[in-house]
């Protein structure tokens, strides 16, 4: 007989799960249940393994066993690897599952029970599985919940599973200041999102949840985000009212009789997954009506009680307050209003002043409809601040649609860049060297006015209509514009959602490109000097035209010399603007077209715009072609092109006071000229340089005005007296002259205070000189000495002087012979 054996009365099961999470990488593992059971609690980062040692989970081996085995947590980086035991177990090549959060389970499962337990895992993701560069990472967490800010800038910008947009079409200030807001309100949520829903649909799920919303800005360019808060001052919102509403289509006011004043909010806790509920009351609403109207909202996201609680108050204010809905029509002057702008309403009919509106729909229409039709809602943050007037009873005026005259025009000659752009390049090669043509620009009047009609005449000929314009966006200059500044603040903004970067602009008689443009602000950053100008400052409330698209061009083709006269007549919906009342404006034409293009990057002595300088004049410059530049614009700061072949450059330098000319050099082929400018005493002057091909010169020329220290720095440098100089021995001054005899080696010397490191100019005129040697000498610590010179003439010598103190003119025993004249300048 063998031995007895203890009979079989249940089963340990021991399984392998692998189990598919979320998109990867999360921040970390936060709970795990099995069968109802906590088996984890805590934040467990990163990739690896977690051991699980609970036996008596399920009661045990006499219930139903517990869980003892290891769970690999695989966060899907970028450089995992396929799992080595799933692909032993089964043939053929395994996904490495980058990119997806999954988790592997090898242990037992049970006992007793062949049934397996159902798991459930909660995971923290804030930073994490970002495919772009995590934005503002301290702001993305709020307790267990995710920054809603983040979470629109992730779904917008993701390039796996998100819109893809790129992070530059994101306005990160509206964003930012979304972000922080949310943040000091620890309003975060704990909410999934699955492949299933869109992305539009969850992120409006998020707005419902923290009531925002974000929508495109047309005058950024960019998307913008914005939280319903009480964010603004009711006085500085922008103003809607008659003067701008073309059609009031509906005024919706609700009635208190039924209006909802009880709201339920649903949340759900994300630690326990129960259901969690908050009931707010206006019990004003319910006395007034007698009774209690409720309604509930299922927001999952909000993971706590708190959450639930002002949410829910927030929902029964806007539910029970009674918002007034309204739906008009705009004219233009509203073109980039977006949804969620707050704006001030006034309506005299209704009595109502600056009522403070939200922005619900807008409907942009076509560019030629000239309307905007808007949904607004009255703002629950700003009603305390609505003011409600007598009504003033009367009829309603409806906006002024006559034809009125343009409020600002100016008449330009094309430059070579707008033929360039406009023509083929074969009737390019058509137009004659001495061709002129004009382009018209012109501001829009106040009022649904579209375009305008284009006369010319040239000067004391009859008007006629040549062709139609389109109003050019345009602005003041509320501050001035120093030579070298590159960004213009701006006034009197009309049109500027309809200019691009990279498109021209002109200021005076400058022309730059727009290369940034902040309309909140009212800033333009600017490439300076393009085309055929030359950057020029500009005075407070100057005026920029921007001269890309959006122009009136007269196809006839003037000629050089004649003076053209036009008349810019505005186009409404009413007719055409009387010419009688249009305004003249004229330009004469100079070949423009033909001209060389003035030099670019102009430095003297290194610097762009000099206030001082020495004797010494370093200029330099780049070279500039106007037809290898063609119709691009080329700022003067740009490195040189060209130049257009037989261009050359010219240089002259005037005294400014009394118009003398000092250095004229034309004909200079390279980019850089030296003139040492020498006068008796310092001076002003007007440096002046422009190009030159044939008989033709650059239709602008750079001019810089400057101190120059460029007089004698010697006293009595022509020995007119006996005074300033010391004479040793066998030296005298008479006659205008030093005079030596032989004998003795002496010097003549005169005390001068040389700055260290300065390039200073000697120059000595001798005579008579019968025998000997005399030198120039630098006195001082470290003497430097120039050339012997032994015969008469005129001789010069630069040195660089460091700690020295006097001027010596050195001779030998032997020297015999007269100075006629001792020269020092400082030359840099």
């Amino acid at each position: 007989m063998g031995k007895s054996s203890k009979p079989t009365i249940g089963y340990r099961h021991y399984m392998y799960l692998y189990m598919g999470e979320s998109i990867g990488p999360n921040d970390y593992l936060a709970g795990i249940q099995v069968g109802g059971q906590s088996v984890f609690e805590g934040e467990r980062p990163g990739s690896g393994t977690l051991a699980i040692n609970l036996p008596e989970l399920f009661g045990g081996d006499k219930k139903e066993g517990g869980l003892v085995g290891t769970l690999q947590i695989r966060m899907g980086e970028p450089d995992q690897q396929p799992v080595p035991y799933l692909q032993q177990q089964v043939p053929g090549p395994w996904p490495a599952a980058r990119g997806l959060c999954t988790t592997l389970y090898r242990g037992m499962v049970g006992a007793m029970n062949p049934y397996l337990k159902l798991w459930a895992k909660r995971w923290g993701r804030f930073v994490e599985g970002w495919s772009t560069p995590v934005w503002q990472p301290s702001l993305a967490r709020l307790g267990r919940g995710m920054n809603a800010a983040h979470i629109h800038y992730q779904c917008l910008t993701d390039t796996v599973w998100g819109v893809g947009l790129d992070p530059a079409l994101i306005d990160e200030d509206s964003f930012l200041r979304a972000a922080e807001r949310l943040h000091d309100e620890q309003f975060g949520l704990c909410l999934g999102w699955r492949r299933g829903d869109s992305i539009g649909s969850f992120l409006q799920q998020v707005n419902n949840h923290v009531g925002g919303l974000w929508a495109f800005d047309p005058m950024l360019g960019k998307f913008v985000y914005r939280l319903f808060r009480p964010d603004y001052e009711v006085a500085t919102l922008p103003l809607l009212d008659e003067t701008s509403v073309t059609a009031l289509e509906s005024w919706q006011t609700p009635l208190l009789d039924g209006s909802v004043n009880e709201v339920t909010v649903l949340g759900r806790d994300c630690v326990t997954n129960l259901e969690l509920a908050a009931t707010f009351q206006n019990m004003a609403n319910v006395q007034a009506q007698g009774r209690v109207v409720a309604d509930r909202r299922t927001l999952p996201g909000l993971w706590n009680r708190n959450l639930c609680e002002r949410v829910a108050a927030r929902e029964t204010a806007a539910a029970s307050s009674l918002l007034q809905r309204i739906k008009l029509t705009v004219d233009r002057r509203w073109w980039g209003v977006k949804r969620g702008d707050v704006l001030a309403l006034s309506w005299r009919r209704k009595g109502v002043q600056r009522m403070p509106v939200r922005v619900l729909e807008v409907d942009e229409g076509t560019r030629t409809a000239g309307a905007l039709a808007l949904v607004l809602l009255q703002d629950i943050d700003g009603m305390a601040a609505t003011t409600y007037l007598r009504p003033v009873i009367g009829p309603w005026t409806p906006p002024d649609t006559r034809p009125l005259p343009l409020p600002a025009q100016r008449l330009v000659e094309a430059t070579y860049r707008d033929l360039a752009g406009s023509l083929r390049p074969a009737d390019l090669a058509l137009v004659e060297d001495d061709a002129g043509f004009v382009v018209a620009l012109g501001a829009r009047p106040n009022g649904p006015a579209y375009g305008y009609a284009l006369l010319t005449r040239t000067a004391g000929g009859t008007f006629e209509e040549v062709a139609s314009g389109d109003f050019s966006a345009t602005a003041t200059l509320a501050g001035a514009l120093g030579l070298t500044d590159t960004v213009a603040t701006l006034a009197d903004m009309r049109d500027l959602d309809l200019v691009a970067v990279g498109s021209e602009a002109l200021i005076d008689e400058e022309l730059v490109r727009i290369d940034a443009i902040d309309p909140i602000a009212g800033t333009l950053t600017l490439a300076r000097g393009c085309v055929d100008t030359v950057p020029t400052p500009h005075a407070e409330g100057t005026r920029i035209w921007c001269t890309d698209t959006y122009v009136g061009a007269d196809p006839t083709e003037h000629l050089a010399g004649e003076t053209i006269e036009a008349k810019l007549l505005t186009r409404t919906q009413q007719g055409t603007l009387d010419v009688a009342l249009a305004l003249i404006a004229q330009v004469r034409l100079d070949s423009r077209q033909v001209r060389p293009y003035p030099p670019g990057r102009l430095r003297i002595n290194g610097s762009a715009a000099p206030q001082a300088s020495f004797a010494r004049l370093s200029i330099a410059w780049a070279h500039r072609d106007r037809v290898l530049q063609g119709d691009r614009l080329i700022a003067h700061e740009a490195g040189g092109i060209g130049p257009e072949p037989g261009t050359t450059t010219r240089v002259r330098i005037v005294h400014a006071l009394s118009g003398a000319v000092l250095h004229d050099t034309a004909g200079i082929a390279g980019t850089n000229h030296v003139v040492d400018v020498l006068l008796a005493n310092d001076a002003m002057l007007r440096i002046e340089i422009e190009s030159q091909r044939g008989t033709l010169v650059s239709r602008q020329m750079h001019v810089r005005t400057l101190q120059c220290e460029c007089g004698e720095k010697l006293a009595n440098a022509d020995f007119d007296t006996l005074a300033a100089w010391a004479l040793g021995a066998g030296w005298s001054i008479a006659g205008s002259a030093a005079t030596k005899v032989a004998g003795t080696a002496s010097d003549l010397a005169q005390p001068f205070a040389f700055v260290d490191d300065a390039l200073y100019r000697v120059e000595v005129v001798l005579s008579q000189v019968s025998a000997g040697s005399v030198r120039v000498v630098l006195a001082g610590a470290v003497p430097v000495q120039g050339d012997e010179h032994t015969a008469s003439g005129s001789f010069v010598k630069e040195f660089t002087a460091n700690t020295h103190t006097a001027l010596h003119i050195a001779a030998d025993a032997a020297f015999a012979g007269r100075i006629e004249r001792v020269s020092l300048r400082r030359l840099a």
